[in-house]
C-alpha cells in the first residue's frame, strides 16, 4: 500500500456547511484507506543547532507519518506534529509550517525554551548558560587558610556585551561539620567571571589533623606509615541577584536544619555541590615528593615551586635493608643554584664535601661513610640550596645526582638521575582553561564543516589575582581521534576525521611549570545512518501517463529551450518515496570504557536529512534520481542504493538504502481528500522529557470573513475536505473523478487547471467534474477554492 497526499485543486464552489467535514458522514465507506495526515512542511529558524525528532520505537515504520516524534496525530487527518530539540540558541527560535497558500509562523516563548534559573536575565536569552566552578588548591594549611574557588558561565557568547552589568552573583558555602561560613563575588567581564576566596576560622584545623599529611611516594610504597587521616570541608555555592547598588551581599543569618537561610528560601537558592577540600596543619605546608636515585638511595624534595632567594633543602635518604657503608655522591648543579651546606643527619653517618665552582656549573662532591650498623628507613644528609635571582617569570634549573659505590658491592650505577627544580617570581596556584561551552557536537562527520568552541587560560595567584595567560600556554590533545586543538591554543575543535565521543574528552594545557586539563563532552552520530524510503519497491501507477520529455543532459545549450517543448511520447508513471535519514548522537562514558551514553537517551532519532541532503546520492542514476533532493523517482528498471556519501572521504559511505524499480502495476483504488482553510500552531513541551518540545499544526476547515458578514470572500484561498471514488487518469484531461463527491458536497464547474503539493503527485493536473451547487448556511457565493490532502490506496495489479 501506497499513501500519497496533499494535492491542491482550484474550482468554483458554492460553500456548505464545513462542520459536516469532519463526521462520520465524510468518512467513504469500506474499504478504508490508511489514517492520513497534515502533509505540512515545518521547519526552524533563529536557532544555531536544533533538530527534529522521531521516537525510536517507530523507527521501523516508513515514513510518510508525522516525521518528528510525534507523526500524525491518531484518527485525525488534519493534523500532525513534530517533536523537536534546541541545543544552541542567541534569540528565540521559531517554528515555521506551511502548507499550499498557507503558512503560519510561531516564536518559542522564553518560559518554553528554558526554565526558571537564577541565571535568568529580563530581556536575554540564557537557555545555554551554565555555571563553571573550579577549586584552586584542594589543599589548604593553617598558616595560609584561604579557600579560592573561580567561577565562570560556560555557554554565554563572549563577544555579547550587553548582559554584563546584570550577570549574577556567586555565593560560596563552606561546611565543617555543622559549622557554615560563606563570602559572595559578582560575576563580571566578557567570560563573566569571579573568584570567591573564603578564611577558615583556627578552629576547622584543630581536631585529628594528620602529623605529616599526604605525600606523594615511589611505586615501591617508601611513605608506606606515613600519611594519616586528614579533615575535610565541603563547598557549595547559591546563585542570587545583585543589590540595589550592584554588590553582592555577603548574606545573613543561620542556617538551619532544613538547609536554608532565615528570610531566603531554599526554593530561591538552591545549594549546588562544588567538592570538597582536605585541611592541614601549618607543619604540613610542603607536599614532599620522593625521587629514586637507585636502589639504596631516594632522594625527599618539596614538589612546591621556589622564589628567588628562598633555601631548597633536600634529604638523603638509605632504602630499608640497604647494605652500602660507604659511597661518593656527585652533585652538578646549574649555575643559580648555589649549594649552602650539607650536613649529616644521622651521627652513624660521617659527611664531608668539597665544590668545585665553574662558569656554568658547580660540581660537589660529597663522600659519606658509615660508622656503625643502621638499619630502616634512615636520612642520612640534608642538602641545602640557594636560588639567585632572575628576571624572567620563571626558570627551570636541573641538579644532576650520581652515586659511585668505590668498587663495593652492588655494582655502581652509571645512570645519572637529573630533578627539575622551578623557580618563579609570582606565587601562581592553578592555570584554570576555560571553554566557551563544554559539549560538542559532532556534525561536522555529516557536513564536512568545522565545530569550533573558543578557549581562554587565566592563571590565580594567591593574593587574587587573575590574569589571562592564554598567549603564552602550550596545548595537546589527549586523543585526536575524539577532539582537536588549534595550534595557538585558542580553540578546540573537530573536522568530521574523528572516530568516538567522549564524556571526559581532554585537551591538556600548560604554562610555566603548571598544567591543567580542559574536559569536554563530545557527541558523534552513529553509524551507519539511518536512511529510510517511504517505499523500496518503486512500481508502475496503472492508468497514470506522463509524456517523455527529451533528456536534456544530451541537448545542446542552443536547442534546450525548443527540445523542452517537444513530448516525445508517454509512459506509466511511477511511484516515488519519500527520503528521510536518522540517526543518533552518542558517546561512551569514559575513555577506554565501552559504556554507551544516548543524547537525550535512546527512546529517540535525530533527523539529520537537512544536513546530510547534498551528499545524497543514487548509487545508478539511470535507474532513478532525488528531486528537491528528498524525493525519489523512478526512471527505468532495475535495483539500486540510495547513499549517503562522506563529505570528507572518498567512496566511504555513512549509510544507504537500497531499493527497486520494478514493472510491477500499482492501481488506485480509493481515494480520499480533506479541505483546509488555513492552519494553525500550537507548540509545547513533551510529556515526561524536559528536554524536547512538540509543534502541532492542524488544518482549519472554518471559513472565515473579517467583516463576518460572509461565511468567505471571492478573493481569499481555502481548502475544501471530500472523498472521491470512481477517478481515473486520461492522457488530455489529467486525474479525473466523474462520480458524485458526496450528497452534502458537490462541485460547480472547472475554471483552471489545478496542481498537486504532494511529492508523489507533484506537477499533474487533476480535474473535478459532473457535480452541482451546493448551499452553504444562508448565503450562496462562488470562490476561488484549493483543495488539499489526496489521500489514495495503491493495489497491486498485473492487468494492463
Amino acid at each position: 500500500m501506497f499513501l500519497c497526499s496533499a494535492l491542491a485543486l482550484a474550482g468554483k464552489i458554492s460553500p456548505t456547511g464545513s462542520d459536516v467535514l469532519l463526521g462520520p458522514s465524510a468518512v467513504t465507506a469500506s474499504p478504508s484507506p490508511p489514517d492520513v495526515y497534515l502533509p505540512a512542511n515545518f521547519k526552524m529558524s533563529n536557532a544555531q543547532l536544533a533538530f527534529f525528532l522521531r521516537e525510536a520505537q517507530i523507527a521501523g515504520q516508513t515514513a510518510g507519518g508525522g516525521g518528528g516524534g510525534g507523526g500524525p496525530s491518531a484518527g485525525h487527518p488534519l493534523q500532525r506534529s513534530e517533536s523537536f530539540v534546541v541545543f544552541q540558541t542567541k534569540d528565540l527560535p521559531a517554528i515555521n509550517i506551511s502548507f499550499g497558500p498557507f503558512a503560519r509562523d510561531q516564536a518559542l516563548s522564553k518560559e518554553l525554551l528554558q526554565p526558571a534559573s537564577p541565571l535568568d536575565i529580563p530581556g536575554r536569552l540564557t537557555v545555554n548558560w551554565k555555571v563553571r566552578a573550579f577549586i584552586v588548591q584542594a589543599r589548604v594549611f593553617s598558616n595560609n587558610p584561604v579557600v579560592q574557588v573561580f567561577f565562570y558561565i560556560a555557554g554565554r557568547d563572549w563577544d555579547d556585551f550587553k548582559a554584563q552589568d546584570r550577570l549574577p552573583c556567586v555565593r560560596l558555602h563552606a561546611f565543617r561539620d555543622v559549622r557554615e561560613i560563606k563570602t559572595s563575588c559578582r560575576m563580571k567581564g566578557n567570560l563573566a567571571q569571579c573568584l570567591a576566596q573564603l578564611e577558615l576560622p583556627p578552629s576547622w584545623f584543630n581536631a585529628n589533623v594528620a602529623p605529616l599529611g599526604r605525600r606523594k611516594g615511589s611505586a615501591d610504597g617508601l611513605l608506606d606509615g606515613l600519611t594519616g587521616e586528614t579533615l575535610q570541608a565541603e563547598l557549595y555555592y547559591t546563585l542570587h541577584g545583585p543589590g540595589v547598588d550592584g554588590e553582592c551581599s555577603e548574606g545573613s543569618g543561620h542556617r538551619s536544619a532544613g538547609g536554608a537561610f532565615r528570610g531566603e528560601p531554599l526554593s530561591q537558592h538552591p545549594l549546588l555541590r562544588i567538592g570538597s577540600i582536605s585541611l592541614y596543619q601549618a607543619g604540613q605546608e610542603q607536599l614532599l615528593v620522593d625521587k629514586q636515585l637507585d636502589k639504596n638511595m631516594f632522594l625527599r624534595l618539596p614538589e612546591k615551586p621556589l622564589k628567588p632567594g628562598e633555601t631548597l633543602k633536600i634529604s638523603l635518604y638509605l632504602m630499608p635493608n640497604s647494605t652500602v657503608e660507604q659511597f661518593t655522591l656527585r652533585v652538578k648543579a646549574k649555575k643559580g643554584v648555589n649549594l649552602l651546606e650539607t650536613k649529616s643527619k644521622n651521627t652513624q653517618w660521617k659527611v664531608d664535601w668539597e665544590v668545585q665552582s665553574g662558569a656554568k656549573h658547580s660540581i660537589t662532591t660529597v663522600d659519606v661513610n658509615k660508622n656503625r650498623a643502621v638499619l630502616g628507613n634512615v636520612e642520612v644528609m640534608q642538602l641545602d640550596f640557594e636560588m639567585e635571582n632572575f628576571t624572567s617569570l620563571s626558570v627551570t634549573r636541573r641538579i644532576n645526582w650520581n652515586i659511585d659505590y668505590k668498587s663495593q658491592n652492588p655494582a655502581p650505577d652509571s645512570e645519572k638521575v637529573v630533578t627539575e627544580l622551578t623557580v618563579v617570581q609570582r606565587d601562581i596556584q592553578a592555570i584554570i582553561p576555560l571553554a566557551m561551552d563544554t559539549e560538542i557536537i559532532n556534525t561536522a562527520i555529516l557536513t564536512g564543516r568545522t565545530v569550533a568552541i573558543p578557549v581562554k587560560m587565566v592563571s590565580i595567584e594567591m593574593n587574587g589575582a587573575v590574569t589571562d595567560v592564554s598567549a603564552f600556554v602550550q596545548c595537546k590533545s589527549a586523543n585526536e581521534d575524539i577532539v582537536k586543538v588549534s595550534m595557538n591554543c585558542d580553540y578546540v575543535f573537530v573536522n568530521g576525521k574523528e572516530t568516538r565521543g567522549s564524556m571526559s574528552a581532554r585537551v591538556i594545557f600548560s604554562y610555566e611549570h603548571l598544567s591543567a586539563p580542559l574536559e569536554l563532552t563530545v557527541w558523534v552520530p552513529k553509524l551507519p545512518l539511518q536512511v529510510e524510503l517511504s517505499d523500496r519497491n518503486l512500481s508502475f501507477i496503472k492508468g497514470w501517463r506522463v509524456p517523455i520529455l527529451p533528456d536534456r543532459r544530451d541537448s545542446d545549450a542552443d536547442d534546450e529551450d525548443e527540445e523542452r517543448r517537444v513530448s516525445r511520447g508517454c509512459t506509466l508513471q511511477y511511484q516515488r518515496a519519500l527520503v528521510k535519514v536518522l540517526t543518533q548522537f552518542h558517546t561512551t562514558s569514559t575513555e577506554g570504557t565501552d559504556q554507551v551514553i544516548t543524547m537525550l537517551g535512546p527512546d529517540w532519532q535525530v533527523d539529520v536529512t537537512d544536513l546530510v541532503q547534498d551528499s545524497l546520492k543514487v548509487g545508478d542514476p539511470r535507474i532513478a534520481e532525488l528531486v528537491d533532493r528528498t524525493v525519489l523517482v523512478g526512471l527505468e528498471l532495475g535495483s539500486t542504493s540510495l547513499k549517503v556519501e562522506s563529505p570528507l572521504a572518498v567512496d566511504a559511505v555513512l549509510g544507504e538504502s537500497a531499493f527497486s524499480v520494478t514493472d510491477d502495476k500499482v492501481s488506485i483504488t480509493e481515494m480520499r481528500v480533506h479541505g483546509v482553510a488555513g492552519l494553525t500552531l500550537s507548540l509545547q513541551p513533551s510529556p515526561g522529557n524536559s528536554h524536547t518540545m512538540v509543534a502541532k499544526a492542524t488544518g482549519v476547515q472554518t471559513l472565515t470573513t473579517p467583516n463576518s458578514s460572509y461565511i468567505h470572500r471571492p478573493s481569499h484561498n481555502s481548502l475544501i475536505n471530500v472523498s472521491a471514488n470512481g477517478c481515473y487518469w486520461t492522457r488530455n484531461s489529467g486525474f479525473r473523478c466523474t462520480r458524485e463527491i458526496k450528497s452534502h458536497l458537490r462541485f460547480s464547474k472547472l475554471v483552471s487547471m489545478f496542481y498537486g503539493y504532494s511529492p508523489w503527485l507533484k506537477g499533474f493536473p487533476v480535474h473535478l467534474e459532473d457535480a452541482s451547487t451546493a448551499q452553504f448556511g444562508t448565503r450562496r457565493t462562488d470562490l476561488s477554492l484549493h483543495i488539499f490532502s489526496f489521500s489514495g490506496v495503491f493495489s497491486n495489479s498485473r492487468n494492463n
